[in-house]
């Protein structure tokens, strides 16, 4: 129920909002030192709902940095290369992802920007459901950011044992929800 409420939330915000909101945010993440010291990183291919991720692959690549990205394979999740040459298709979850099935290990992972339907300040994620992040970053030891639209950021998230917090939220919003 609470990820319908968290979709619907993220449907009111005008183009303009999103927008203004996603670029300030892609402005905050090159800023961190976890971009800037990053050579490979993970990123997914966004969906509308989300904050569009294609400036973020493009700067990447502009930066000389591989960019890797989400494919499910045999119900788990693996990181595969992904450059403007990759070929896609549609996955299981209805998400691009590239053809390839070459794994890229966790280790050689530097930043993964980790999506999620809401945040919180401390790194409380609410997901889509499924739990793939939450079971890939229980082992992984780099570095983790999450770009949160206004809509994003509670106060509050309901967490399990095996919710994975995020390093990172960054955000636009100034006010306490």
């Amino acid at each position: 129920e609470q990820r319908q409420l968290q979709k619907e939330a993220l449907k009111t915000l005008s183009i303009h909002q999103k927008q203004t909101e996603s670029n300030r945010l892609y402005q905050l993440l090159f800023e961190t030192a976890a971009w800037q010291e990053a050579g490979t990183i993970a990123v997914t291919l966004s969906m509308p709902i989300e904050l569009d991720t294609a400036p973020i692959i493009e700067a990447a690549w502009s930066a000389n940095k591989k960019t890797v990205v989400p494919k499910i394979v045999n119900h788990q999740m693996i990181f595969v290369p992904f450059d403007d040459g990759s070929s896609l298709q549609t996955g299981q979850l209805s998400i691009r992802e590239p053809v390839t099935e070459v794994a890229v290990s966790a280790n050689k992972i530097d930043l993964v920007i980790v999506p999620g339907l809401a945040f919180t300040r401390s790194g409380a994620r609410l997901g889509f459901g499924a739990g793939y992040y939450d079971r890939f970053l229980v082992n992984y030891t780099g570095k983790t950011i999450a770009l949160a639209l206004s809509p994003q950021i509670k106060q509050n998230i309901p967490i399990e044992a095996h919710d994975q917090l995020i390093q990172e939220v960054l955000t636009v919003q100034t006010t306490k929800e």
